[in-house]
């Protein structure tokens, strides 16, 4: 292995072109930072896995979902998001249930998949403050703690 040392003007230089390539993208949200959220069998089967809940307040990009799955019995995965609109408890009714992806796992059981979400899907919702599961279903069942979100 080659190892190269970088001149601090190098450094500098490097990081100057990606703040310049990165300063017209999305910036943080503001009123929701982005959350590692776990899931865990319900039922105490091995591995789990997280949501990686992002949101970029961008003009093309509202959010971000990346789920990762390590350690689960291999086969594909559905995720499902379920917003509840009129409890902070993910106990009222459900307001939306919405599969968003598929994560097929490799033969020791890990795998990963994500979804964007742009402002015009998220339209119905900007404004509310809303609670939220994730639920990975397939060879075996994972869910995520109830979360609350702050959709601006």
């Amino acid at each position: 292995m080659v190892r190269r040392k970088l001149s601090g003007v190098a450094v500098v230089a490097c990081a100057s072109s990606l703040v310049v390539s990165l300063g017209t993208g999305a910036s943080a949200d503001a009123t929701y930072h982005t959350a590692r959220i776990a899931l865990a069998s319900p039922t105490g089967a091995p591995g789990g896995g997280t949501v990686i809940n992002i949101h970029a307040d961008g003009p093309r990009v509202y959010a971000h979902e990346v789920y990762l799955l390590h350690g689960v019995s291999p086969g594909d995965y559905a995720i499902t998001l379920t917003i509840y609109g009129t409890t902070h408890d993910c106990s009222g009714p459900v307001a939306l249930a919405l599969q968003t992806a598929t994560v097929s796992t490799n033969a020791v059981g890990n795998g990963r998949s994500d979804v964007v979400f742009t402002p015009e899907q998220a339209a119905p919702l900007r404004g509310l403050t809303v609670s939220a599961v994730w639920t990975a279903t397939g060879p075996a069942d994972y869910t995520s703690v109830c979360s609350v979100i702050t959709l601006d």
